[in-house]
Order: structure tokens, then sequence, then C-alpha cells
């Protein structure tokens, strides 16, 4: 994990996966849940695996009341379930739920863009775009790995939805991006050679830089539905899914 740039540390809402371990003056439940939440996000437990408050709470040397109150938020997330007398389960990952989830990305990220084009991104932010969207240059060049890769996309993205004007919006988008996460590095583990147009940031930032609105909207948006489509395609291709029971429709 690099040190947090500057940039994104000075502003309200940060990615889980830039944060990193950086639990200083969070009480231990919120420590407990950001942990948790971090080994599910990071695929550490995958989706369907189970576990118990007494097994998280020995791995984090603490006791079961902060873990069980982290397990409620992690509920409320829809990240894990719980089981009558047999402790929790990872949710699974849906290709119904990751389509929602790519399309509510694609709505709010554009309005994100838009705004932020028309408010004007200041000096810093801006020269930390630039470096950001030259990313996907820099992996198929073979100077940076996918894990730089992934920090430098999100980062991107948070930093445009900071800079919207609107903190709810910015929010809503980096806790998008988040549950996102886990998504993306699935499909990374089931189609590694799944790559991002080298241009595509670039093209968000040039627009953002220029104050077009509509053109950072319509770029940002072209580039979620890609991923989307992409997203989708590779995760039809597990064995999960291939092997799953057809159903008979409802009448």
């Amino acid at each position: 994990m690099r040190d947090i740039h500057s940039v994104i540390r000075g502003t309200t809402h940060i990615p889980a996966l830039l944060l990193g371990a950086d639990d200083a003056g969070l009480d231990r439940t919120s420590q407990a849940y950001r942990a948790i939440r971090r080994q599910i996000i990071d695929l550490t437990l995958p989706p369907g695996s189970g576990f118990t408050e007494t097994s998280l709470a020995q791995q984090w040397n603490t006791s079961k009341t902060p873990v069980r109150e982290a397990l409620v938020r992690l509920r409320r997330d829809g990240l894990v379930t719980a089981l009558p007398r047999a402790g929790y389960v990872v949710s699974p990952i849906t290709l119904q739920d990751t389509d929602d989830l790519c399309a509510l990305r694609t709505l709010l990220s554009g309005e994100a863009a838009w705004n932020a084009a028309q408010h004007g991104i200041d000096a810093p932010a801006l020269e930390r775009l630039e470096v950001l969207s030259r990313v996907y240059s820099a992996l198929a060049a073979g100077e940076v790995d996918h894990e730089d890769a992934l920090q430098d996309a999100i980062e991107f993205e948070a930093i445009v939805a900071n800079f919207s004007g609107n903190d709810r919006l910015g929010k809503a988008i980096v806790d998008v991006v988040d549950e996102l996460e886990r998504v993306l590095r699935m499909a990374a583990l089931i189609a590694p050679d799944v790559a991002s147009p080298p241009g595509e940031l670039t093209a968000i930032y040039e627009r953002l830089r220029d104050r077009d609105a509509e053109g950072a909207r319509k770029a940002v948006r072209n580039r979620c539905e890609r991923v989307r489509r992409d997203v989708l395609k590779v995760l039809s291709r597990s064995t999960s899914v291939s092997k799953a029971p057809i159903e008979m429709p409802s009448t």
C-alpha cells in the first residue's frame, strides 16, 4: 500500500482501498468494521465463506462485542448474512447485483463529473488527475502492476466525486466504488487479461480541465458503461454461473 496522496488525503470521502490499515482515532467497533469489510472487499474472505464472531475476535485479538456490532453494520451493507446458530457467510457476488451497482455508478459518477467541471477543480487536484490518468498506459508498458492501477483508478474517481460540490453525492459514489472494488477483484481473478483502454481516463481529465461539463459527463458515463459490459461478460464465464441450475420461470 502506497502512502495516500495529499490531494485525496485532503478530501472528505476517501475510498477504503486508499485508507489501508489506518484506523487511528476510531473506536473498537469501527476498527473491527473496517478490518472485516476490508477482508471481504479484497477477497481475503471470499464470497460464500463462513465464519463466526469467535473466529474473527480471535483473529483480531479483541472481544466479541465490537465484532458483533461490526457485523450488524456489515449486514446492513449487504456484505454478510447471518445463519441461525451457524455464524455468518459472506454474501455472494451476483450478476443482477453487479449490474445494478454498475448502473448506479454510471448515474452518480456522470453527474459528479458534470458538477466538477461546472464548479472547477483546483490546480493541485487537476495535476494529480493528470498523473493518475496515465495509469493504464503505464500498466500496458509494464511500469506499474494491476494493484497500483486499481488504486490509481479508484483515486481518480474519488477526486472527481469529492469535487462535485455535493457532499452526499461524493459519499454515495465512494460507497459504490468500495462495493465495486470487490467485483473488480473477482473479475480480475477470472480474466486477468482484460484491460482498460489507455486513453479512457485521459479523455475524462481533459474535459474536466477544459471545464466541458457535458463532455466530462459523457466521457465518465462511457467509461462506466464499458466497465459494466466487461465485468458482466467476465462474471458470466464463472463456473459457478455456468453450472447454476436453471429454474422454472414464475407464472
